[in-house]
């Protein structure tokens, strides 16, 4: 099978990682992959992930429309809540359906993006899935996090996506309801792949005096980490030995924010920002343990708490959304509702407890070592790649139906009627796994 693959191709971003390891996957297993770059034009030229054969932009119309057109036996689009990220795949989704791998189970952000350039049509996206309330209410917010905690449930926009899709392959399944509300053709949740550098070598040095702790990835409110400097400056225990370090992106105004709630706490707090791969590879090693705290839990997967569960770390997460899927033993999980005490008990317990932190680090590598594998997701994309092709042209009878009965006067309430959609049913099997 030839595919064409619309994803981020970027260095830095996880998702272009995910793509690489399952192109390369794909490749081993005798199928062609032609990967389309979707960043932004001003991303187009910056490094990226190891592909089989050079990235083409999304923007060369001509190229990419020949190659979805009439080269492609599938199209698969990788899709997160990030505009800049993935603006090619909203370009060019709506004209040539496909395969979606959805990363996020939230993707106001990425609406928000497109939205600028797109007002009516995103208002009556907005008011044909949530209501007019809905859409009257989802510019009002004041800040962003604000707008995530104010839409997450009423309007997350996973329906606007999906709907354009001819399948969807997903990575967990607390957030997989709205997937199967609004996508016509088959839906697989399969494990993200995802690999770590020489991760056998990893493991804890537990003859060091100062406990490590680690969160990687953008610092936002969504990461926890003012709960996790209050923990810590809570117990006399963590506050004495730990160093907590905080390695990605953050704003200058969060920096500041953050230092001087460590500096009130007394907790020991580096503010790492942007580091390369080698830097953050050292980093994961000097590790005793990683936060992967999420609230709300908005992703399919977190690539960042897979990687440190495959570098053998003893993780604490968010017992939510995809955290509640991993097995009990592998991680140390913890109370959304109790956040701070729990996570401090938690904390406590690995630093003092050696055997602990052994445990809980090697049933994490080995479950994550077998489960998070790029050659099983590259074979469930091309079998939901080709119950996609099978369906679509029955998608494409139900859509022409649809179109009839609205110009013959008929509008939603007619179509969701048992009379209409009962012997559809016999032309429209849909596959869930």
């Amino acid at each position: 099978m030839k595919l064409a693959v619309l994803t981020p191709t970027l260095k830095i971003s996880a998702i272009g990682r995910v793509a690489s390891l399952v192109a390369r996957s794909l490749v081993a297993q005798g199928h062609d992959v032609v990967t389309i770059s979707s960043q932004s034009e001003e991303l187009l030229e910056h490094e990226t992930h190891d592909f089989p054969s050079p990235p083409i932009a999304w923007n060369d119309h001509a190229q990419v429309n020949d190659v979805l057109q009439g080269q492609a036996d599938a199209v698969v689009y990788h899709v997160g809540d990030n505009y800049s990220y993935h603006k090619g795949c909203i370009e060019w989704l709506p004209r040539f359906r496909g395969v979606v791998c959805l990363h996020d189970f939230f993707l106001g952000n990425l609406f928000l993006g497109w939205r600028e350039k797109n007002v009516p049509e995103s208002s009556a996206i907005l008011t044909g899935w949530y209501g007019s309330a809905a859409a009257n209410a989802f510019s009002g917010f004041g800040n962003i996090d604000d707008f995530i905690e104010g839409t997450r449930e009423t309007s997350p926009l996973t329906e606007w996506i999906c709907s354009m899709a001819s399948g969807v392959v997903t990575h967990s399944s607390w957030g997989v309801d709205r997937v199967l509300k609004s996508c016509p053709g088959p839906v697989k949740v399969v494990p993200l792949a995802y690999d770590a550098e020489n991760f056998d070598a990893a493991g804890p040095d537990l003859d060091k005096e100062k406990f490590n702790l680690l969160t990687v990835g953008n610092v936002n409110f969504n990461k926890r980490v003012e709960s996790v400097i209050t923990s810590i400056g809570r117990s006399s225990i963590l506050r004495d030995h730990t160093i907590y370090r905080l390695v990605g992106a953050v704003r200058s105004e969060i920096r500041e924010k953050l230092s001087r709630l460590a500096s009130e706490h007394g907790v020991s707090l580096r503010i790492s920002g942007q580091i390369d791969d080698t830097e953050l590879r050292k980093a994961m090693l000097e590790a005793d343990v990683i936060s992967c705290l999420r609230s709300p839990v908005l992703e399919a997967a977190s690539a960042s708490a897979i990687e440190a569960m495959l570098y053998g770390k003893p993780t604490v997460v968010t017992n939510s959304g995809f955290y509640q899927e991993i097995p009990d033993n592998c991680t140390m999980k913890i109370d959304p509702a109790d956040e701070i005490a729990s996570l401090q008990n938690a904390l406590e317990r690995l630093f003092q407890e050696d055997d602990l932190r052994v445990s809980v680090g090697s049933c994490a590598q080995k479950w994550a070592s077998k489960t998070f594998s790029s050659d099983n997701y590259a074979a469930r994309l091309v079998e939901t790649s080709e119950l996609a092709n099978a369906a679509d042209p029955l998608i494409s009878m139900a859509n022409t139906f649809s179109a009839i009965v609205r110009g013959w006067g008929g509008g939603e309430k007619i179509m969701s009627l048992e009379e209409t959609l009962s012997p559809l049913k016999v032309f429209y099997p849909q596959q869930r796994s």
